[in-house]
């Protein structure tokens, strides 16, 4: 006979809850192989479990990698779907070497290569600069800006635990930079494992140098902690997946934007894809290359991502109008500010949804990987509107006292990195009420303003 723990799994809303409160999609999977019973009621709605789960946001970094190749080319057909529009795209079929050669005899050859130039560059102090404060006012706008204590309780912002469960002094926050960012593409991933001692000193030694003041000239992506020969070697895949992108999708060809997305993929997914192969050298390389552009080629097709990158730029002016409207609707005194001091939102949207929120110098890569994993499980850039309103909601107090220069400045820099925090930013993001009927209708009513303006029927 069945136990009553067991009985309760036949309720859909008792598993429900019971997965999203563990927040791994892993477990999702797992409980699939507890029974059949399990596995068919998980089976019946397996994007819902999964988006529900992944919002707690406790999937894990080594873990995070393989859970976007599986939804993206495993999980339900993905890989097969992109075989056949890889076949489709030109007689004959072009492999990934023939798409990478192709690219760097097209006419974006130029473009790609100066981008990759000074990608994995270094941050100049200005865009580096960004610190969590322990006086942050976001603070005292969030009541769910507490650390989760699940799994993290050795992290926790209000000091470190200790045994028994007591918690320890934690240090000054205000002494403390963000050490995980898009901005620093080597955070969290020792990279130098495979370079000399006297090289990796060599690396340190500049990179303390830069912080207590030295210059930096690069305006791209940032990896103080990556050493030279690292950088080329990103410098290299990177170049490789671009020049491959642009040849497969002609119509959108390249564009600025694309590079800080694939070098997130990239950062992301390579230690994953070297530790879960046999392959070594150039073969090593060329596998990895080929997965990184298949993960991109799937947003692209799938997700749409593309349609930020067409010619003119339509779709993305489009978002921005539609962001507009939803600052509108969900924070009218910032709305009516912005308005007083004539701040056009896409002078700081633009780069946000281009880039997926790559754009934003000191937000913490915990953050975009949280925010990618709802993104990738719903399919829908609405969690991106949430993250954009919540930004502005969490920033209220600071822009409603700054005129259109100092709005633009902070805007850009973002010198209080604490709203940034992914267990402030993200609870709050998904807070905020957006559905995809809301932004079918701000679509439709920003479509039909251009069209009255246009002088259309």
């Amino acid at each position: 006979r069945p136990s009553p723990f067991e009985k309760t799994y036949d309720h859909g809303s008792i598993l429900r809850a019971i997965l999203s409160f563990l927040g791994n999609p892993v477990a999702v999977t797992r409980m699939q192989m507890v029974s059949r019973g399990l596995r068919t009621q998980i089976n019946r709605d397996m994007q819902g479990f999964l988006r529900d789960a992944v919002r707690g946001g406790a999937l894990g970094a080594k873990i995070r990698p393989a859970f976007w190749l599986w939804v993206c080319l495993g999980w339900n057909g993905g890989e097969a779907a992109w075989n056949r529009r890889a076949r489709s795209r030109a007689p004959p079929y072009r492999t990934f070497a023939h798409l990478t050669r192709a690219g760097r005899e097209g006419r974006w050859a130029s473009l790609i290569q100066r981008d990759v130039e000074r990608a994995f560059g270094n941050m100049p102090p200005h865009k580096a600069d960004s610190r969590l404060r322990a006086d942050s006012i976001v603070r005292a706008l969030v009541t769910w800006g507490r650390r989760r204590q699940r799994g993290k309780r050795e992290e926790s912002p209000e000091g470190r635990w200790g045994e028994g469960g007591s918690l320890l002094p934690s240090p000054n926050l205000e002494e403390i930079k963000p050490s995980d960012t898009v901005s620093d593409w080597g955070a969290g991933v020792d990279y130098e494992q495979e370079e000399e001692e006297e090289e990796e000193k060599e690396v340190n030694t500049s990179t303390e140098s830069l912080r207590r003041g030295g210059t930096a000239t690069d305006l791209a992506l940032a990896g103080n902690s990556l050493t030279h020969k690292v950088k080329l070697q990103m410098q290299n895949h990177l170049s490789a997946v671009l020049h491959a992108l642009a040849a497969a999708h002609e119509i959108v060809g390249y564009c600025q934007g694309m590079d800080y997305i694939v070098a997130h993929i990239l950062r992301v997914v390579q230690e994953t894809v070297k530790r879960n192969t046999t392959k070594k050298g150039f073969h090593l390389k060329t596998f990895l290359e080929e997965t990184v552009f298949n993960l991109m080629d799937t947003f692209f097709v799938r997700y749409n991502v593309r349609h930020m990158f067409w010619p003119g730029l339509d779709c993305l002016k489009l978002c921005c109008r539609m962001f507009e409207r939803l600052i509108a609707l969900k924070l009218p005194v910032l709305a009516d500010h912005f308005e007083h001091h004539d701040l056009n939102v896409g002078l700081f949207a633009l780069g946000w949804f281009q880039t997926l929120f790559l754009y934003i110098p000191s937000m913490p890569s915990a953050t975009v990987c949280h925010m990618w994993d709802i993104w990738i499980v719903e399919r829908s850039f609405k969690i991106f509107f949430r993250v954009g309103t919540a930004i502005l909601y969490l920033s209220q107090p600071i822009l409603l006292n700054n005129d259109l220069e100092g709005m633009m400045i902070y805007l850009n820099t973002f010198p209080d990195a604490t709203l940034l925090n992914p267990d402030i930013l993200i609870p709050c993001a998904l807070q905020i009420k957006v559905t995809n009927s809301m932004l079918t209708e701000l679509e439709i009513e920003c479509k039909n303003d251009v069209c009255k303006f246009n002088g259309c029927p």
